[in-house]
C-alpha cells in the first residue's frame, strides 16, 4: 500500500513540474510576442500571458512543495497504524472528487467568457485576455483529466 501512495505522490510531483513548465513557457512566450511581435495584437498579449504563466507556475510550485514534504511522512504514517492510514487515504481521495466536476464547469466558463470577448470586444487588450482564458480553461482541463484518471486508479487500489 505504502507503494501505491509513493507512486501517488510522485505523479503528482510529476504532474506540478509539467505544469511549473508550462507557466515558464507561457512568460517566455508572453514576453518574445512583447518584444520580437511587430503587431498591437502580439503586444497585448504580454500581461494576459505573464498572468496566467504566473498562476501556473504557482499551481506547479505548490503541489512540487506540498507534495514533496507529504511523501516524508507517508511510511512513518503507515507504519503508525496502517489501516487509519488506508481509512485516512481513502477519505483524502473521496473528499476531493467535488473539484473534478468544479473544474469541468471553471473551463466552460473559461471558454464562454473568452468567447464573448472576441465576439463583442473590440479592444486587442480584451481580445488578448480571451486567448490567456482560452489557454487556461484548456490547460486545466487536460491537468485534471489526469489528475482525475491517477485519482481513480488510485482510489480503486485503496479500496482493493
Amino acid at each position: 500500500m505504502v507503494e501505491n501512495t509513493l507512486n501517488w505522490y510522485n505523479g503528482e510531483i510529476f504532474e506540478g513540474k509539467f505544469i511549473l513548465g508550462f507557466g515558464i513557457s507561457l512568460i517566455i512566450i508572453a514576453l518574445l510576442f512583447y518584444f520580437l511581435g511587430n503587431t498591437s495584437g502580439a503586444k497585448a498579449l504580454l500581461f494576459p500571458f505573464l498572468v496566467t504563466g504566473l498562476i501556473f507556475i504557482g499551481i506547479g510550485s505548490g503541489g512540487i512543495y506540498s507534495n514533496s514534504k507529504k511523501i516524508a511522512k507517508v511510511e512513518q504514517n503507515y507504519n503508525q497504524d496502517n489501516q487509519a492510514f488506508l481509512n485516512a487515504e481513502i477519505k483524502r481521495v473521496e473528499d476531493f472528487q467535488y473539484l473534478y466536476p468544479m473544474s469541468i464547469g471553471i473551463s466552460l466558463a473559461c471558454f464562454l467568457v473568452a468567447l464573448g470577448l472576441l465576439y463583442f470586444a473590440k479592444s486587442i487588450h480584451w481580445q488578448a485576455i480571451a486567448m490567456a482564458l482560452i489557454l487556461f480553461g484548456s490547460a486545466f482541463a487536460v491537468i485534471d483529466y489526469f489528475s482525475k484518471e491517477k485519482a481513480t486508479i488510485y482510489y480503486e487500489k485503496l479500496t482493493f
